[in-house]
């Protein structure tokens, strides 16, 4: 993977800015943030692959971070119809997507998107702590909640970095941009009526310390592949890929080298 600062394909915004160019990699890791979060999350992940292998690509929605000047999406479908339309340039090669708690049902909902219209599709699918899609989730019950109360939840969820915690001016913009994406989250979600199975592999991860994701929500991702789904318990709570960067990448890793055919996995 060449290491060039700043790489960006042509046309899209949703990368972030001065990450290596993913040229030569074997395959694409797409990877989607959470509500009310930014794909900073991600930017550290590639410490942990082989660059040959697997470049990571951290996609950035709009309203955080560097596209913070731009407005939050609520329309999945026209976000969905953006993501397939900037980012084909590296779909049309070999990835993975791995989406976490919201980014799961983006993820899903481009996969689903690319595969009813023919284009390729991942070569897996890997969420974290979402349940399927047509299950009714516990964040529902917050997104008409005051900004006080909408706060509150996300410290008690472990939403809050502790940096936003020490600044509550902050607080409020956290609170705004939370309850578009739980929006978006919705409509996301909805898509997936009109979805038919992936051929590719569901691998749902889970905390083991996660209150807003049942065993059988998990399960149920089942229904939308073709190709087997699996679950796997990683440690921490609804954002372990936080607490336990570490375990999540190992995973992934593992999970991308076992692809058939798809070469050897490194030590």
């Amino acid at each position: 993977m060449t290491a060039r600062a700043g790489y960006a394909p042509e046309g899209t915004a949703y990368l972030l800015p001065r990450q290596p160019d993913p040229g030569s990699a074997r395959i694409r890791l797409l990877c989607f943030h959470h509500a009310g979060g930014a794909a900073s999350l991600f930017a550290g992940w590639q410490r942990a692959f082989h660059a040959d292998d697997v470049a990571v690509v951290p996609v950035q929605l709009p309203g955080r971070e560097h596209l913070s000047d731009h407005p939050a999406h609520r329309d999945a479908a026209e976000l969905v119809a953006g993501l397939d339309a900037g980012l084909g340039p590296l779909l049309d090669l070999p990835h993975a997507f791995y989406g976490h708690s919201m980014g799961g049902l983006i993820a899903h909902a481009l996969a689903d998107h690319r595969h009813r219209r023919g284009a390729r599709t991942p070569e897996l699918l890997a969420v974290g702590a979402m349940s399927a899609p047509h299950l009714e989730r516990p964040v529902a019950a917050v997104r008409g909640a005051s900004d006080t109360e909408l706060v509150q939840w996300m410290i008690e969820v472990g939403g809050v970095p502790d940096l936003v915690l020490r600044y509550p001016q902050w607080l409020a913009k956290a609170a705004a941009l939370l309850r578009a994406d739980l929006l978006l989250g919705g409509d996301s979600a909805g898509l997936a009526r009109d979805s038919v199975p992936l051929p590719c592999p569901i691998h749902v991860l889970t905390g083991s310390r996660d209150p807003l994701l049942t065993p059988e929500g998990a399960a149920a991702w089942a229904r939308y592949t073709t190709a087997g789904c699996r679950v796997h318990e990683m440690p921490g709570g609804h954002f372990f890929t936080r607490e336990h960067s570490g375990a999540v990448t190992g995973l992934l890793s593992r999970l991308l080298a076992a692809r058939p055919g798809k070469g050897v996995e490194r030590p």
